[in-house]
């Protein structure tokens, strides 16, 4: 027996019929106006989320809950001080003459003065090294004491103890000890009991401009002699 086959159906495909084709759903204007209002949907929910997320990440960067690196403040470039080694200008803390070591030269004709300053260092608590002679430019000076740059704080606490003392500055000194050299205008260590040993700066005397340049009374840099026999 036959079946009653649909009219508007062909080998399995349905036959669009006149009235379907004229309806809104097949109309060219309704579809690109449906299709529009998706697009517009699709763009309104974007911007929706854009919105929120930067709103989200305003928050935590203010909060500093979320750190940009490209968003920090730059420090601002400081141009370099250049240090003066020969003459520090910063304060050095007293250094306990136990804990340093001194090593004693006498650049002058008096024999024994070397030997016989190196026991009173001694007697202040100083630690002596070397004792002998070394060379002077210009004896006519209480004396001068030489460090590396390891060794400002100990050159500083020679000078509380001997006063009018001049700094030397000796950059390819390695280490923390100092040398005392002693001038003709030696005359004594301060009494122990008036060591200042409060934080203080070296007495040395910084270059002068050339246009007031005026001979210097400052020793130059001394040069320890070979022989160790103080004079």
């Amino acid at each position: 027996m036959a079946r009653n086959r649909d009219p508007k159906d062909w080998h399995g495909h349905h036959i669009i019929s006149e009235d379907e084709l004229a309806s809104p759903e097949f109309t060219t204007e309704d579809r690109i106006k449906r299709r529009r209002k998706i697009r517009h949907g699709i763009i309104l929910t974007f911007v929706v989320l854009m919105l929120a997320a930067a709103l989200v990440l305003a928050y935590l960067v203010n909060t500093r809950t979320l750190i940009i690196d490209a968003l920090e403040p730059k420090p601002g470039v400081e141009a370099p001080v250049a240090a003066n080694e020969a003459c520090p200008t910063k304060q050095f803390s007293y250094v306990d003459p136990r804990k340093m070591t001194v090593n004693v030269l006498n650049a002058t004709q008096i024999h024994g003065l070397a030997g016989a300053t190196a026991t009173k260092l001694k007697k202040h608590g100083f630690k002596v090294g070397d004792v002998g002679n070394a060379n002077l430019s210009n004896v006519q000076v209480v004396g001068a004491v030489t460090s590396g740059p390891d060794g400002y704080a100990q050159a500083m606490t020679v000078q509380r103890h001997i006063k009018d003392l001049t700094y030397v500055y000796d950059a390819k000194r390695p280490g923390k000890t100092v040398d005392l050299v002693i001038g003709t205008k030696f005359k004594d260590l301060v009494k122990e009991k008036s060591v200042n040993k409060k934080p203080g700066k070296l007495g040395c005397t910084p270059p002068k401009p050339k246009a007031a340049a005026k001979p210097s009374t400052v020793p130059d840099k001394p040069e320890p002699s070979t022989n160790n026999k103080d004079n």
